[in-house]
């Protein structure tokens, strides 16, 4: 079949001007239908670059306003969206913070092939033609303590400038650069018994672990891993520049204050609705389980009368209680108990940029930013990431390669440079700046809070513990204040699974530190 070059538009209206840019470089990429792939998707993204610097200067201290500089000086923060209000955002005609959906594979050495993208006729979001990938540029940048060391300026640019490094995971473990770079729009979940990012799935839980993330990603064999150090490096440093604080929750909470476990008022024989008290709270959207007992979710209890379901409304069932209307037949009795439970994956397609479905702060609500969905009410355990507890201090260990991947921290994790804040006992540490630990961006210090320092809580063992442990990101629908984009648990082991422990398919696991 002959290569066939289609002309691509953006289906979100805050970036029609890169749309229209791309449209107008369509003789570089051209859609190659004998390799059933985009040709030319490097030149492309090339060819949108301005090789200007943008900044954020992040205070070390307390202090949770940052300040943009260079290129960045003067770029508004924006506004974000919602299902029926667009994001007014104008980092999306800016080169370094092009992004559109894809779909993709990545190879067994690591370098993705673009099969599809937004609106070319051939891209799906439910699995119909594979993954669905967030296609950014690679960027380069420049991390270092400024202004007396009262700020730590951190630089991008979409080239590669005198003193700028790669962004992780940009180099392949053969030493070359990455033809771009993919995020995982959605959550981990399964389509058609493989680790997908997809919409309107599940997301995988309760089997999901730093360790088993090598059987479920199959790192020793493919291209894929959990959630990287370049997934997380994305989020942190894309906020940081566009929204210019070091709270993330003060612009999007997550799904952090949304651990709701009602009784069933009223039976129901075969229904697509489960009844309970008017006020309940939930919310439309969102995923319940209904169990025969009040019990930690993670006991088959909570969950053995419907696993999980999806409430589509929330309406008036008689003058004391409502109806959660589901996507499938229940049969419930007075006494069960209604959960929530993580949110469906794709619950963010309707969100026009970055955004929640309703204004971001409620805390009940998954959130978009720069296209990816996360914040599901679930931690995202990291693939190539542990903590190591020596009795002293806790260090931060990291492997770029996760082909390389084991059930323990083994010679191939290399010391990222970093003590997160432990102490004498265990507990809730509030770290006060942003450290940078080989890619990572953690928090380090202590003596802050939920509105100062960092604003998100990491939560540790005591310093006398000996072993190896997770690094959970995010937090749970529970952990309200604490949780944001900084937050970490460390008190699990690496092979530690429970209901609220997720994580994302990666394509960029297999990276050269």
């Amino acid at each position: 079949m002959a290569s066939k070059t289609h002309i691509m538009s953006d289906e979100t209206g805050q970036r029609i001007a890169s749309a229209l840019e791309a449209m107008a470089r369509g003789s570089l990429l051209a859609y190659d239908g004998e390799a059933g792939e985009y040709k030319g998707v490097d030149r492309w993204l090339r060819s949108m670059r301005d090789g200007r610097i943008y900044t954020v200067k992040v205070p070390t201290g307390s202090a949770v306003a940052c300040v943009k500089a260079d290129a960045n000086e003067g770029v508004a923060v924006p506004v974000t969206g919602t299902n029926s209000k667009a994001a007014t955002d104008p980092y999306a005609a800016l080169a370094p913070f092009f992004h559109v959906d894809c779909n993709a594979t990545v190879d067994a050495g690591g370098v993705p092939h673009i099969t599809a993208i937004s609106g070319d006729g051939m891209f799906a979001r439910t699995g119909g033609n594979g993954n669905v990938w967030v296609l950014a540029p690679v960027l380069f940048w420049r991390v270092e303590d400024t202004d007396g060391g009262a700020y730590t300026s951190i630089s991008v640019s979409d080239t590669q400038l005198p003193g700028f490094s790669p962004q992780p995971g940009a180099m392949l473990p053969d030493g070359s650069l990455r033809p771009c770079m993919v995020y995982a729009k959605y959550a981990l979940s399964d389509h058609g018994g493989s680790a997908a990012s997809v919409s309107g799935a599940q997301p995988r839980t309760r089997d999901v672990s730093h360790n088993s993330l090598i059987t479920i990603c199959k790192t020793a064999s493919t291209g894929y891993s959990g959630r990287s150090i370049a997934d997380d490096w994305y989020l942190k440093v894309m906020f940081l520049m566009k929204y210019a604080t070091k709270n993330s929750q003060s612009v999007f909470a997550g799904c952090t204050n949304y651990s709701q476990v009602k009784p069933v008022t009223a039976a129901a024989k075969s229904q697509s609705y489960v009844v309970v008290a008017k006020g309940s709270g939930y919310v439309a959207g969102s995923a319940v389980m209904i169990g025969t007992q009040n019990v930690d979710r993670g006991v088959a209890a909570a969950h053995d009368v419907v696993d999980y379901a999806i409430i589509k409304r929330v309406e008036t069932h008689d003058g004391e209680n409502e109806r959660l209307v589901l996507d499938r037949p229940a049969t419930t009795s007075v006494g069960n108990y209604v959960y929530t439970a993580p949110w469906p994956t794709g619950c963010c397609d309707g969100v026009q940029g970055d955004g929640s479905p309703t204004p971001p702060k409620s805390g009940k609500e998954p959130f978009t930013l720069q296209g990816v969905e996360t914040g599901m009410g679930m931690y995202e355990a990291m693939s190539g990431v542990a903590l190591k507890y020596d009795g002293s201090a806790c260090r931060l260990m990291m492997l770029h390669d996760t082909r390389k991947e084991a059930a323990s921290i083994t010679a191939d994790y290399v010391d990222a440079g970093a003590e997160l804040p432990a102490d004498a006992t265990e507990g809730w540490k509030y770290p006060v700046r942003l450290s940078n630990a080989g890619g990572m961006l953690v928090g380090t210090g202590s003596g802050a809070s939920t509105t100062t320092g960092v604003c998100d809580g990491t939560y540790m063992k005591a310093t006398s513990t000996v072993g190896s442990y997770e690094f959970l990101a995010l937090g749970n629908l529970g952990n309200a204040a604490s949780a944001g984009l900084w937050y970490v648990n460390g008190n699990d082991a690496l092979s530690d699974a429970r209901w609220n422990i997720g994580s994302r398919l990666s394509g960029t696991g297999r990276s050269r530190g």
